[in-house]
């Protein structure tokens, strides 16, 4: 499936509940409240290869990424949709790119020192575990089970990164030349698939009305860009940090 690349307008909704202490924060802080996307019930397989063609990605609600901090739109456009089945969480990007590229090959490797797309998710807010999935644009993985203390995770979390999910599905499709600085791309897409089992804080798959805190988010770094580099995500971060949970945006499980 391509999606397309034209700007849309935002829709602005607000999460149906939150805690009293949650919205204090929010109304001490004068930042947007989260908002509450959906994360609908696929009944029919998902191939995961990137192409994102099923019929259970059409049905899907279309995430709209941003610029942190100012909630600017973007520059390079990046759609984002969710699914669930009874094994796994699915994630698909669809990413326009005119410079697609990407070099690193090793597990658990900077990946955000180039091309990726990223999903955060948490199951559980108290516990405060959340899990982060960082994929480069040859479908090289970074994945980590952040525990709090976050920083007792010592530089770059590495000791987080430690943990690996098994099972992991990764499917990469780029409309262009990766690595090719002389060929002006389309855009690239990424397919994940998270197995529940493979996740150590969660008992099995969500219930219809389950409630996550979970962000999308992305690096594209371009010569097409003014800058070079642009950050975005699907939640309205107030500051640049994809780590920031407290502003992340609520997925609500559908079936």
């Amino acid at each position: 499936m391509k999606w397309g690349c034209i700007g849309v307008g935002t829709t602005v909704r607000f999460a149906a509940s939150i805690t009293s202490t949650q919205l204090a924060y929010y109304l001490n802080q004068e930042v947007q409240m989260p908002e509450t996307r959906r994360c609908t019930y696929s009944s029919d397989p998902i191939i995961v290869d990137g192409h994102l063609d099923e019929p259970g990605w059409a049905q899907a609600e279309v995430l709209e990424f941003f610029v942190p901090e100012s909630g600017a739109p973007v520059i390079s456009r990046t759609d984002g949709r969710m699914l669930w089945d009874d094994n796994f969480l699915y994630a698909g990007f669809h990413a326009c790119d005119r410079d697609v590229w990407s070099y690193q090959t090793e597990r658990d490797c900077p990946t955000c020192h180039e091309d990726v797309l990223e999903l955060f998710f948490m199951p559980d807010e108290a516990s405060g575990v959340y899990y982060n999935f960082e994929i480069n644009a040859l479908g090289t993985v970074y994945d980590a089970c952040n525990r709090p203390p976050y920083q007792a995770g010592g530089v770059s979390m590495i000791r987080w990164q430690q943990w690996d999910c098994q099972d992991l599905g990764v499917g990469i499709h780029v409309e262009g030349a990766i690595n090719d600085l002389d060929v002006e791309d389309e855009f690239w897409q990424l397919e994940i698939a998270v197995p529940f089992a493979s996740l150590p804080t969660v008992d099995g798959p969500p219930a219809p009305g389950d409630r996550w805190r979970f962000h999308l988010s992305r690096y594209d770094y371009s010569i097409y860009l003014p800058e070079g580099r642009e950050l975005s995500s699907t939640a309205h971060l107030s500051k640049c940090d994809f780590h920031y949970v407290q502003d992340w945006d609520v997925l609500e499980f559908q079936q």
